[in-house]
Parts: structure tokens; C-alpha cells; sequence
């Protein structure tokens, strides 16, 4: 029996082994269609091509090797 539900941390039955199934089903669903999202996007931006490869390589200044900079650790 499937669970018709959203299902979220506070309210998935952590004792019922379908309902944690449907719960991580959900999640990786939705994991997937931001990551299709993001790639059609980079796509979209010509920052990537259709098999996935990054077609911009060049670093931001701030990440350049010799720069200045502080990630605050």
C-alpha cells in the first residue's frame, strides 16, 4: 500500500518500515529533479554540455592562485 502523504522529518514514522521507504523515496525524487533543473540550467547558460562536461573552466578571481582572500576558518 503505497503511502499517499508528503512526508517530512517531523512527520514520517521512523517504526514503519514503508513509510521510511516512502520518505527516502521523496527525497531522492526530489533530489533528482533539482539536479535535472540545475544541469538544464547550466545548459541553458552554455556553462555545460548535453553529456554533462563543464565547458567554463576558468576561475573567479577571488579563487585564483596568489590572490588575497579569506574563507573566515
Amino acid at each position: 500500500m503505497p503511502i499517499a502523504k508528503h512526508l517530512t522529518l517531523e512527520t514520517v514514522d521512523f517504526e514503519n518500515r514503508a513509510e521510511v521507504n516512502a520518505f527516502l523515496d521523496q527525497v531522492m525524487d526530489e533530489g533528482m529533479r533539482r539536479v535535472r533543473a540545475e544541469g538544464a540550467e547550466l545548459r541553458a547558460r552554455g556553462l555545460m554540455d548535453a553529456d554533462g562536461k563543464l565547458l567554463v573552466t576558468e576561475l573567479p578571481p577571488d579563487m585564483r592562485e596568489g590572490s588575497e582572500r579569506d574563507f573566515g576558518g
